[in-house]
């Protein structure tokens, strides 16, 4: 009757460990793919000024949690990888207007200096909860005036509950693309115009 209680025990406090294991494990989970799911919307176009020597995109942080973003990429359709430039801080991310609109403000710049993303190790930038950077395709990196854009992918980390750190990619929608396209097109001719220009003007 003893040993029989005594395994009804170990049988009992074995079942509860598995069940409390299996909670954690799919709040885990949970939390995890919950998190994912906001970041994999981080990716937002900025329209660029014609006359800027730039094309950008601001990837804005709409989670409560620190992440890095080890890179901003841009492939060509003749597979021709391009890493966007850091540019800075562009201020604290709001949503003022429609459910899943993403747009950023300027901070105080003395009250809030210690919260700005930023280089870290690497190159890689760090953008704490609620904040976003400015990436830039600049007029450096252009080698070929007819290049169209095919994809555009973040590749960043950000902490789980265990202490550990998690890779994703992130890949823009065709949308987002296409504006880049759309503004890199206009950059191009507004260059070309300026290049042209300045010629004529030294003739």
């Amino acid at each position: 009757m003893v040993l029989e209680t005594i395994i009804q025990n170990i049988v009992g406090t074995v079942l509860s460990f598995v069940a409390w294991s299996a909670l954690v494990y799919l709040f885990f989970m949970l939390r995890n793919w919950t998190l994912e799911y906001q970041l994999r919307r981080l990716i937002r176009p900025e329209r660029s000024d014609p006359d800027e020597d730039r094309v950008h995109l601001i990837c804005a942080n709409g989670t409560d949690v620190r992440v890095t973003v080890r890179d901003v990429r841009l492939i060509t359709e003749n597979d021709t990888h391009v890493s966007l430039t850091y540019v800075g801080d562009t201020g604290d991310v709001i949503r003022p207007r429609r459910k899943n609109d993403i747009i950023a403000r300027r901070r105080n710049t003395i009250s809030m200096r210690n919260e700005k993303a930023g280089l870290i190790e690497r190159n890689f930038v760090e953008l704490p909860a609620q904040t976003a950077g400015l990436w830039a395709l600049t007029a450096a990196q252009v080698e070929d005036r007819t290049w169209h854009f095919k994809h555009c992918l973040l590749v960043l980390d950000y902490p789980t509950l265990l202490g550990t750190r998690r890779l994703i990619v992130v890949h823009a929608k065709s949308l987002i693309v296409d504006d880049f396209n759309a503004d890199f097109r206009e950059y191009i001719q507004a260059q070309y115009a300026r290049e042209s220009l300045q010629s004529k003007t030294a003739d």
